[in-house]
């Protein structure tokens, strides 16, 4: 198996697989930072212990480095080598990546950035290489997403046209991912160019424009009716938002980072695992906090082998996004919807109402504050607030999501009808959607369709190599609403 072992920014070893496997001592993390910045990733024995424990006697340090190492070998197996006097990391087998990266908060990231070990001695190593490291090329900027002054023939057309632009582009931004900004700059990206025309009843005609920042090439163009009704405004900024996106997708060019959104919102294990590889590769809090919503949709869906580790890494991207960006609606709604999975309904409530507050409107925001509402029993207002939210580009991206989220609202108010169907245009929108499949066979049997009901038992076969009636009954298995809402007699038909 091959390891990539990141140290710009916090020390972070990851398998093939995207599997996060550093190790959670302070001093194993140490080490690999002093191994993996070694000539042929090797360094002495004695070296390793002086840097390490040199304020403990020779015989304590020796025996702490001998777990240290035991513990690196059970994450690392054979990648850890050794031989006489001195240990090492395969090269073979483990890449180190040194280069420059911006940290969570956009700042350049620093060399094993958060690592505190009280030994002198690697204070003094660390503090040198950073200073060393000092001079390496800045970290890559973020591709821009300029926003032009709108141009027309009236003052509040114009208005109008800039509000729901400069909103877009706040949207879309953070999903590219590209700095919003409105001032005109050299580099590489989207410029945002617009045309407005007064039209009767206070409705505008607009009309953007989006271009290659570097060639000027016009990549998309198209007229958009705009009204001042509040509706109209927040679905017109989600089409705006997405169109963005889609371009700058689309174009692909100039080593832009384009975040894997459709898998993330996917319930395929490779599709998820996928985009975690890929988001591992960007540094920043929101893509911090998407691993952390994909590791829950692994938990729920029973996906993971440990559902334990995953939560623990999904609570510990949660933290170090949160740190970073506590004002980010997005991170502030997954880290909801963590507090939701853990049963804690109060901080789930407080985090995604703040999302809200700051972000009203925000597709992501209300997914969870719906949940949050469904948690604290709140069932109308859990519907209500999530018809809001279907507009937004993380709505249109991840429809499934969004609608399964109207189907167990829907089946907390009884509206079985209502629900089957959200439930049947998730699936149409992921045909791996799990949680689609067992509402429609589960409805379908309550209203006596055995045939349809024995139709997506089968689809959830396929999908579940271990799935089984009695497993659907049992209660660790993600079914809670159908449970609470009486609905499982699909689970003694013997479909």
């Amino acid at each position: 198996m091959r390891f990539r072992l990141r140290l710009m920014g916090p020390v972070g070893l990851t398998s093939a697989l995207g599997q996060d496997v550093t190790p959670r001592s302070r001093k194993a993390r140490g080490m690999l930072a002093l191994l993996g910045t070694a000539p042929g990733l090797r360094m002495a024995r004695a070296r390793l212990q002086d840097l390490l424990w040199s304020q403990s006697p020779p015989a304590q340090g020796a025996a702490s480095l001998r777990q240290t190492l035991h513990d690196l070998r059970h994450a690392l197996d054979a990648a850890l080598i050794g031989g006489d006097g001195w240990a090492g990391l395969d090269p073979a087998v483990v890449s180190v990546d040194l280069r420059p990266a911006p940290g969570l908060a956009g700042q350049p990231a620093e060399f094993a950035e958060g690592l505190e070990i009280d030994d002198p001695e690697f204070e003094d190593w660390l503090r040198d290489m950073r200073l060393a490291l000092e001079d390496q090329a800045p970290a890559r900027q973020l591709p821009l997403l300029i926003v032009g002054e709108p141009q027309g023939d009236s003052a509040q057309a114009r208005m109008l046209t800039k509000f729901l632009l400069q909103e877009a582009a706040a949207r879309a931004a953070p999903l590219i991912p590209a700095r919003a900004t409105q001032m005109a700059e050299a580099g590489e990206g989207l410029l945002v160019e617009s045309w407005c025309l007064g039209q009767p009843d206070d409705k505008v005609l607009m009309m953007m424009v989006l271009r290659d920042i570097a060639s000027g090439t016009q990549l998309w163009a198209q007229h958009y009716p705009l009204s001042s009704a509040l509706h109209d405004l927040r679905r017109a900024s989600g089409a705006l938002a997405m169109t963005m996106i889609q371009t700058a997708r689309q174009a692909g060019q100039g080593g832009w980072m384009l975040y894997p959104l459709p898998d993330l919102f996917s319930f395929s294990r490779s599709r998820l695992l996928a985009a975690d590889r890929h988001l591992q590769q960007a540094e920043g809090a929101v893509p911090c906090a998407l691993r952390a919503f994909l590791r829950y949709t692994l938990i729920i869906e029973r996906q993971g082998a440990d559902p334990r580790a995953l939560l623990e890494e999904a609570e510990a991207h949660c933290r170090r996004a949160f740190e970073a960006a506590p004002g980010d609606p997005i991170v502030l709604a997954i880290c909801s919807l963590m507090r939701s999975w853990r049963g804690e309904v109060a901080g789930a409530l407080d985090l995604a109402r703040l999302a809200c507050r700051l972000s009203p409107g925000h597709d992501m925001a209300h997914l969870a504050l719906s949940q949050a509402l469904n948690d604290a029993g709140r069932d109308s207002d859990a519907l209500t607030t999530i018809l809001r939210a279907d507009a937004g580009p993380m709505a249109v991206l991840g429809q499934a999501s969004w609608q399964m989220r109207r189907a167990v609202a829907q089946l907390r108010l009884g509206r079985l009808a209502e629900a089957e169907a959200a439930a049947a245009t998730a699936l149409a929108y992921a045909p791996d959607c799990r949680p689609a499949l067992r509402i429609l066979a589960a409805l379908r049997f309550h209203r006596h369709d055995e045939a349809g009901a024995a139709e997506a038992l089968s689809a959830l076969r396929r999908a579940e190599p271990d799935f089984s009636l009695q497993l659907m009954a049992s209660p660790d298995y993600p079914v809670t609403t159908l449970r609470r809402m009486g609905l499982l007699n699909v689970t003694q038909s013997g479909l």
